[in-house]
């Protein structure tokens, strides 16, 4: 992956205070594809390439449900 080719995306998830090594983790787990960039309280900032967009929403659809 090269990172000039990403995009940055927002996703609307209640991090429940965790940091972002323990975030990282969490959503490599969940198969999401890309870069955490920023964690916050109720949503992250990845770096992902265009074609993986789509995939990752569905696994972020995974998490939000937990």
């Amino acid at each position: 992956m090269i990172l000039s080719d990403t995009i940055k995306t927002k996703y609307k998830l209640d991090t429940k205070g965790r940091n972002t090594v323990e975030m990282a983790k969490l959503l490599k787990d969940c198969g999401v594809k890309g870069f955490l960039i920023a964690v916050n309280p109720h949503s992250i900032v990845m770096a992902v390439l265009p074609e993986d967009k789509e995939h990752n929403r569905k696994a972020m659809e995974g998490l939000r449900n937990e």
